[in-house]
Formats: C-alpha cells, structure tokens, sequence
C-alpha cells in the first residue's frame, strides 16, 4: 500500500502538472471506487468546467482543492497509484478513457515499457492532458465532497495527525503511543498516527532497535523521543527517494522510486541485518507482517 512518502511524492510531482488546469471531462466505469455510487453516472458532469486549484495530504490521503469550493478526495489503497500523460493521438480521440492500454516508461534497467491495463478513473483537461488513476485490485477510493465537510470527514474516520505535521509532536506521539498494544500495530493504526504502513513502521522500529511486539505502554521517553526522530527522518527518506515502487507504485509519470534499495528490514526475511549479520525474521504482528532484527531488536 502507498504510505506518507508515495503519497507525498504523488502530490509533489501533481502540483506541477495539474494544478490549474481546466477539467475538460471525467470517467469511469469502476463503481467500486466510489463511496457514493451515484457519482460513477454524474462525475463527468460534476467536474466538467472546474478546475485544480491546490492538491494537499493528509496522511494517505490526496485532497485535490477544486476552484469550486469542492474537494476531490482520493485513497490508493493497496495498489493505486496516478499517472500523468499526454494528449491521446489524434486517430485515437473516441476512446474512452478507461479502456485504453498504453505504454509507460518505468525507468527500470533493461526493463520493458510497462502495459498499463487498470485505469479506474481519469480526467481530461482543456488541453489534452490527462490524470489517470490504475488500480489493480479496485481498492482505491474517490470522493467529491464540499470542502467546508473535509474536518468532518477526517474526524468520522478518527483520522489522527499526519505523522510529519508540525500538530504531530514528540509529546504528541508519547500520549498516541502510550497503549498496550505492540508498538508496531500503533504505528500501523491511522487513529493512532495517519500515513505510516507496513513498510516505514518496519524501517523506523530497526532504526530504533526496538522490537515490533513491545508494548507502546512499555516505552521510555529516550525510546518514545528516538522514534520521533526515525520516524520523521526515515519519512523523509523515503520522499527524497521519491518512495518505494516494490509492486504497482509509480510516480505519476511512470517512473518507480527507489526507497526499496534502500530497505533494511522490510521483506528481507532470511537475509543478514546490515548491523550485525543476524538473519531478519518475520513475524505476524496485528495481522500484519513485520521484519525484525533478532538480535538488534530484542522484546
């Protein structure tokens, strides 16, 4: 799944391609993406002649700002991500948006250009170019909502703060963390901190050399102080790296990030911790994995 870093990276590059543009035209033929499901017959409608004004983040989510006072708000889920792309070739202009299959350049070594087969929504602007939305497993999620319902919105789904938001403090953080529940599931719980997953709660806990069955009741402040800073540093990271592309992610122009070579524990069971050669092990933690150094990270 996208976390803060995939999320982040997609904003920064959609802000310099998309906002500002006029909607030409909305699709999609995908009702699972829609919360409301009228909106699979009416977002043509609904977008056509506004335009992008802002694009934020709040932990995994997008909020595209909409010149019309509205927002459009987006999750990736598991395997979504956006792609940007050029005007379709004149011989082409009937399609429809959702059925195309073009080719995409993923930056990869000696890697072929990727087939892009799970657009689930797209919009057309005013001069040609396009936002795309792939989503293999139907997961991802779309909502258009007045933007004046967005706090209301976030405080239904008890969304914390963003886990690199000036709100979210080390003391912050102490207070979420102080449960008994193992740490790794409170990083996971987007209640607890919004925007980390499997992925960044794996990396940050073997920074910090803690072990993701401790209880965050257990912890001491130099352990809750030194989480925050990993926390914010390997975030940071990971944005700089423009993510992590270990499946379907990539960066709205089709090129993958690059935090999965820089990985130290995450899916490397078997393989010797960079610290001090133990073999990583993986565990189940809150039904979810997790990859941990044995000697490094002891309960």
């Amino acid at each position: 799944m996208p976390e803060l870093p995939e999320v982040e990276t997609t904003v920064r590059s959609l802000r310099k391609s998309v906002v500002g543009k006029r909607i030409k035209n909305a699709f999609s033929d995908t009702p699972q993406i829609f919360e409301n499901k009228r909106l699979l017959r009416t977002i043509g409608r609904e977008l056509k002649g506004d335009s992008i004004a802002s694009i934020d983040r709040h932990g995994k989510y997008l909020i595209f700002n909409l010149a019309s006072g509205r927002i459009l708000l987006a999750h990736m889920k598991m395997t979504g991500h956006f792609l940007v792309t050029p005007p379709p070739p004149k011989d082409h202009s009937q399609y429809q948006p959702v059925s195309i299959v073009y080719t995409i350049d993923t930056g990869e070594k000696n890697a072929d250009k990727k087939r892009e087969k799970y657009v689930r929504f797209s919009i057309d602007f005013s001069d040609g170019l396009r936002l795309l939305f792939s989503d293999v497993r139907k997961f991802g999620r779309i909502w258009l909502i007045p933007r004046a319902h967005l706090a209301d919105f976030f405080q239904k789904r008890k969304l914390a703060h963003d886990a690199l938001s000036p709100l979210c403090s080390a003391e912050y953080l102490r207070i979420q963390l102080s449960r008994n529940r193992p740490i790794k599931a409170l990083l996971l719980d987007q209640t607890c901190i919004a925007g980390i997953g499997n992925i960044y709660s794996d990396e940050i806990l073997w920074a910090v050399r803690i072990h993701p069955l401790r209880s965050g009741s257990s912890l001491n402040p130099a352990e809750i102080k030194a989480i925050f800073s990993a926390m914010r540093a390997i975030l940071k990271k990971g944005i700089r790296a423009g993510g992590s592309s270990i499946r379907d992610y990539r960066k709205p122009d089709g090129s993958p990030g690059y935090f999965q070579i820089q990985r130290a524990v995450y899916q490397k069971t078997g393989e010797p911790c960079r610290r001090c050669k133990t073999r990583i092990k993986r565990i189940v933690v809150a039904q979810r994995s997790a990859h941990f150094c044995p000697k490094c990270q002891k309960i």
